[in-house]
């Protein structure tokens, strides 16, 4: 490789390193969350490594018994939905730390009572066999309120909605919009003229 100084080469591979592991752990803390707001088991267990512990709130425990007890306790709810915002990362060679800034919204299961709230994920991570993956982590709670259920409104008569499964548009590889979409969208002019919507077509 003549012309490339070797120290700014070396310099340049840790560099793409460490921007290719923030990527990775960034992608697993959000996938975990993908898989609570899916009910996908599997999406939740690749976010740890086999001998991982968690403390979820009352839960401590390995991840053999908290990704069923996740599951559980998310089906039970009637809609769910997990993001992450803030997300600090430090990494040590096969090591990594993180805290990532996660706010939820829950619809119980009664209808009547949506909770929200926002905390944040403590991780030690380490990578395994060129994977990262959680070892220990624990949720720390900064705020938490609940309001009336019906203030959960999906506005399904204006937008198309998703599932709590395979079956989530997310997953359709590859992705296209639905049948009716897609005869509106091929309608021309015309068709984006003429629409309207269905609170407004009924006056």
């Amino acid at each position: 490789m003549s012309g490339i100084d070797p120290a700014e080469f070396e310099a340049l591979r840790r560099e793409v390193r460490y921007l290719r592991d923030r990527q990775e752990i960034l992608d697993l803390v959000n996938n975990y969350c993908r898989g609570l707001d899916r009910l996908d088991p599997d999406l939740v267990r690749a976010a740890f490594h086999p001998d991982a512990i968690d403390n979820h709130y009352d839960f401590v425990g390995g991840v053999d018994d908290f990704v069923p007890y996740a599951i559980e306790v998310e089906s039970r709810l009637r809609g769910t939905h997990h993001g992450i915002s803030t997300h600090l990362c430090e990494i040590d060679g096969d090591s990594a730390h993180a805290e990532s800034y996660v706010h939820f919204f829950l619809r119980r299961g009664d209808g009547k009572t949506a909770s929200c709230g926002a905390g944040r994920y403590i991780d030690r991570l380490e990578r395994r066999d060129g994977r990262w993956r959680i070892v220990v982590r624990q949720i720390l709670m900064d705020a938490h309120f609940e309001a009336d259920g019906s203030a959960w409104v999906r506005n399904e008569h204006l937008f198309h909605t998703g599932s709590r499964d395979g079956g989530d548009p997310s997953y359709q590889r590859p992705f296209n919009l639905p049948p009716e979409l897609l005869a509106r969208a091929t309608g021309g002019e015309d068709a984006v003229r003429n629409w309207a919507p269905p609170e407004e077509a009924e006056k």
